[in-house]
């Protein structure tokens, strides 16, 4: 007999909107294979689980405050895929990389969208497979789930210089590391007297945060309303990233395999080898792409090359630092 979740809102002490979009991040990762707790946790700290919530600094917008340009190049990439092929189709992509709808009225429906937590939910669920294999790629190891998260905050670049450098040389100022992204998170990148923190103090924070998040009253009770399984405190090793292999929620996503190989997924990824395979690998095949708006979007669906490369993987430089949050939104205060 199917279970009425609307039914459980009492209980789980959750309203029926927030019901409503913890039942949309579900759906979205059972369809996709993307962890259903990082979602959910990624959502609460994005938007507080409002699916209409908006930046008044930035285009940013929705449960996951994608910006404009990386939701018109999601709904383009992945919307076939997803149920939303006749939203993909009026969407152009641009000589310059950019993505453009020549139709204001059907511009309008796209980004409505965002509003529509199945649609966002889904969409992030993508995004968020394809960052699992970037930075898998950087760091040539599996990401927890908080580095995971600092790829959805900083890119996926910015998140693997971080995280290295945090391993190579923690003491480095990280606000000279990433000027424009300390001055628009100042929280972040500065303590409260207003001293630079290091590159392993802002990584410490970046985790520190995620795991408030995951084990906030609000998340763990929309997990349950909606059905999850058991959340685990998300514990917090130590306030430096660690090369220990885990297979926690990030680590399942990351072993995925790339889309050109036939090679079966090794022994060793248990968890991956007893899933259905995901819908969405032809996202990740390579090939030459025209230059993107920027390069956190290049990084989203550019050539996953490097997850297939033997050699230590070369993190360039992080560009615009805006992949989805409003820089002056979710970090710029308290």
């Amino acid at each position: 007999m199917a279970v009425d979740l609307y039914n459980a809102t009492a209980a789980a002490g959750v309203d029926s909107s927030r019901l409503k979009v913890a039942s949309s991040i579900k759906q979205a990762a059972a369809t996709t294979g993307t962890s259903f707790e990082y979602l959910l946790t990624t959502a609460k700290m994005e938007s507080n689980f409002n699916p209409r919530a908006g930046a008044t600094t930035s285009s940013a917008h929705g449960l996951y405050q994608f910006i404009d340009q990386t939701w018109l190049g999601t709904v383009k990439e992945a919307g076939s895929q997803l149920g939303y092929g006749q939203y993909a189709d009026a969407i152009t992509k641009n000589s310059d990389g950019s993505y453009s709808v020549s139709d204001p009225t059907a511009r309008n429906a796209i980004m409505k969208l965002r509003d529509d937590p199945d649609a966002a939910s889904s969409m992030a669920a993508v995004l968020t497979q394809s960052n699992s294999f970037k930075l898998t790629g950087k760091l040539g190891r599996r990401p927890t789930d908080a580095e995971l998260y600092m790829a959805h905050f900083m890119g996926v670049g910015g998140a693997g210089k971080l995280i290295s450098s945090a391993e190579d040389s923690p003491s480095a100022s990280a606000a000279a590391m990433f000027p424009k992204a300390a001055a628009a998170n100042q929280s972040i990148f500065y303590d409260k007297s207003g001293s630079a923190r290091s590159v392993s103090q802002v990584y410490s924070v970046l985790t520190t945060r995620y795991a408030a998040a995951a084990d906030s009253t609000d998340t763990r009770t929309a997990f349950a309303a909606a059905g999850g399984d058991t959340m685990s405190p998300y514990a917090i090793a130590s306030a430096a990233p660690t090369p220990a292999l885990t297979m926690d929620t990030a680590s399942y996503l990351s072993t995925f395999p790339d889309a050109r190989s036939t090679t079966a997924v090794s022994a060793t990824s248990t968890v991956a080898s007893a899933q259905p395979a995901p819908a969405f690998r032809s996202l990740y095949q390579g090939g030459d792409r025209s230059q993107p708006i920027s390069p956190a979007v290049q990084e989203l669906w550019g050539s996953s090359s490097a997850l297939t490369s033997s050699a230590t993987p070369k993190v360039r430089a992080p560009g615009r630092l805006d992949l989805f949050s409003d820089p002056n939104g979710t970090y710029s205060s308290g």
